[in-house]
């Protein structure tokens, strides 16, 4: 705010402190710039917490016009308000566990939900359901696949292969018989 702005702000402050209502207007005028810039700075990013914290610390401005000391400066003043309305609205933020994406990690993301849980318990009971259904030996054969190297190494490559092969043709066609295609 350039030299002249600023102490007429400072002269409609002291005629508002005395009781002026006429000074109001050029008050908010010459404020309500400076507070709404300084807010969104000090709020960096929550335009909608910026404008409540600025309407607030226009509203204590006004409120408390009576007690404006006329030595001071009254952009000083009004933004030390301002400072102030903007820690409350970081606190009001912090304690509702309001904040951007990009500064708290969404853990809720992560989690799977209710539904997703009950689908794979019960795609993983069906899987059970269907390997209950084979021979001990395409299910060993099954399993030393799922954990690679853990098959009996008198059988060579090519006879665990086509083991693997029929193990998973059998499973496809338990699966079919119980749950269709």
């Amino acid at each position: 705010m350039e030299l002249r702005a600023r102490s007429l702000l400072n002269a409609s402050m002291r005629r508002l402190a005395d009781g002026d209502r006429a000074a109001f207007e050029p008050v908010y005028a010459a404020l309500w710039p400076a507070i709404s810039a300084f807010c969104r700075r000090m709020l960096g990013g929550g335009e909608a917490d910026a404008e409540d914290a600025a309407q607030q610390a226009l509203l204590k401005v006004f409120d408390r016009a009576s007690s404006f000391d006329p030595e001071a400066d009254a952009l000083t003043w009004a933004l030390a308000i301002a400072a102030w309305e903007c820690r409350t609205a970081r606190r009001r933020r912090t304690r509702s566990r309001e904040a951007p994406d990009e500064l708290i990690p969404s853990v809720a993301a992560d989690l799977p939900t209710p539904e997703d849980a009950a689908i794979a318990r019960d795609l993983d009971d069906a899987a059970r359901e269907v390997l209950g259904t084979l021979a001990e030996a395409d299910r060993e054969t099954l399993r030393a696949t799922l954990l690679e190297g853990d098959r009996d190494p008198s059988v060579s490559g090519a006879a665990f292969r086509k083991r693997r092969e029929r193990a998973f043709a059998r499973l496809r066609e338990a699966w079919r018989r119980i749950y269709g295609t």
